[in-house]
C-alpha cells in the first residue's frame, strides 16, 4: 500500500476509527471515513439529549489483549483517588492499571468501576448472570427453585445433539424452565430474532463458557475466598474500565486525534453505492446530509457498514447464493 493511496473507511464506529488511527499513525497520509450518522461511535455512541448522556449498551471496557487495554488507556488513562495503581481482574487475567498523576485532574479519564447487570422479574431485581445466592433464591422462591433445578439436571443428562439453535444452546446449560424464564424473552426482544432462528454458534460468542456449572464454581470460589482464580469467565467479570462521560467519549477523542493527525471524517454522509472493477472497489457514491450526491474515487476500500447494507449497496457483486448466505447469517442486522 503505497503512502499516498486514496484510503476510504465506511463507518465511524469503533473498528472504523481504530482502523484510520492506525493507518495515519503508520504514515498514510489520505484517510477518509464516511459515517452516515451526525455522531461518531456507533453502537457505542453516548448521546447527548436534554443534558444527559444516554449510551446505547453498556460496552464495557475489558479485553484479553494486553495491547487493545493499552491502546484504551493511551486516549483516557485511569483515573483513581489515589496515586496507587489498581488491580483488574478480567476474562481469566490480572492486570495491573497505570494511574497516571494527572488523571484526575481532567475529565478525559476511564473509571474502574464495579458491575451491577440485574433482571427485573417478578416486581424485584435478580442480579445478571445469574448468581446463586441465598438472597436470589429466597427472591425465586423454593418452589420455583425446585423446578428450575430439576429442569437443569435433566438437561444435563439430556443434552440436545446436535446443538444448532441458540436456543439449544441456552437449554443444554441452563435447562428448559430457566431458558424460557429469563432468557427466551429478553434475547428475542434485544434482537427482534426468535431464539430457534439464531445459531448456536452465536451463543458461544456472546454469551461465552457461562453456565450453571461455571456460576456454581465462581459461587464456591468466592465463598472460599479464591476469586483470583484465572477461569473467571467473560461474563462473571465484576469489575471493568469505563469512560468517565459514557462509551461514546472514548470515541469522540479517538476522532480528535484523527483529524489532528490529518485524516478526514464526514458524518451525516451515507455511503450507497460501490463500483467495482476487475474484483477490486474503485468508487463509491455518498449523499450527504442535504440530499446531494457525488462520487469519490478509492484505492483502498474497507467497510465497517452493517453486512446487509454491504451487499445492498455492492449491486450485483455478491452472488445470489452468496447474498442470501449473508442475509440468513446475520439475522439482527
Amino acid at each position: 500500500m503505497a503512502q499516498d493511496e486514496k484510503i476510504v473507511v465506511i463507518g465511524a464506529g469503533p473498528a472504523g476509527l481504530t482502523l484510520a488511527y492506525e493507518l495515519l499513525k503508520a504514515g498514510r497520509k489520505n484517510v477518509t471515513v464516511y459515517e452516515c450518522d451526525k455522531q461518531v461511535g456507533g453502537i457505542s455512541k453516548t448521546i447527548k439529549h436534554h443534558g444527559n448522556r444516554i449510551d446505547i449498551g453498556g460496552h464495557r471496557f475489558f479485553s484479553k489483549s494486553d495491547w487493545v487495554m493499552s491502546w484504551w488507556e493511551s486516549f483516557l488513562p485511569i483515573a483513581a483517588t489515589s496515586e496507587q495503581n489498581v488491580t483488574l481482574q478480567y476474562q481469566g487475567k490480572e492486570r495491573e492499571l497505570a494511574v497516571g498523576p494527572q488523571s484526575s485532574a481532567t475529565d478525559d479519564v476511564m473509571l474502574v468501576r464495579s458491575r451491577l447487570s440485574r433482571i427485573y422479574y417478578n416486581k424485584t431485581f435478580f442480579d445478571y448472570p445469574l448468581k446463586l445466592t441465598p438472597t436470589n433464591l429466597a427472591k425465586l422462591g423454593w418452589r420455583k427453585t425446585i423446578v428450575f433445578g430439576l429442569s437443569y439436571l435433566w438437561a444435563r443428562f439430556h443434552k440436545i445433539t446436535p446443538e444448532l439453535t441458540l436456543e439449544d444452546f441456552f437449554i443444554n446449560r441452563f435447562g428448559r424452565k430457566l431458558y424460557q424464564q429469563f432468557f427466551k424473552d429478553y434475547t428475542e426482544k434485544v434482537w427482534g430474532v426468535p431464539c430457534s432462528s439464531i445459531s448456536a454458534d452465536w451463543g458461544a460468542q456472546r454469551v461465552k463458557s457461562l453456565s450453571i456449572s461455571s456460576a456454581i464454581l465462581h459461587a464456591c470460589k468466592k465463598a472460599l475466598g479464591l476469586q483470583k482464580d484465572t477461569s473467571v469467565q467473560t461474563s462473571l467479570i465484576e469489575q471493568f474500565i469505563y469512560p468517565k462521560y459514557g462509551p461514546g467519549q472514548m470515541w469522540e477523542t479517538v476522532a480528535r486525534h484523527i483529524t489532528d493527525m490529518g485524516g478526514t471524517i464526514l458524518l451525516n454522509h451515507h455511503v450507497n453505492e460501490i463500483t467495482f472493477e476487475n474484483n477490486r472497489a474503485v468508487s463509491i457514491t455518498v449523499t450527504d446530509q442535504d440530499g446531494g450526491q457525488e462520487r469519490q474515487k478509492c484505492d483502498v476500500l474497507v467497510s465497517t457498514m452493517p453486512i446487509k447494507e454491504l451487499v445492498s449497496a455492492s449491486g450485483n457483486y455478491f452472488s445470489p447464493t452468496v447474498r442470501q448466505r449473508l442475509y440468513y447469517s446475520w439475522p439482527a442486522l
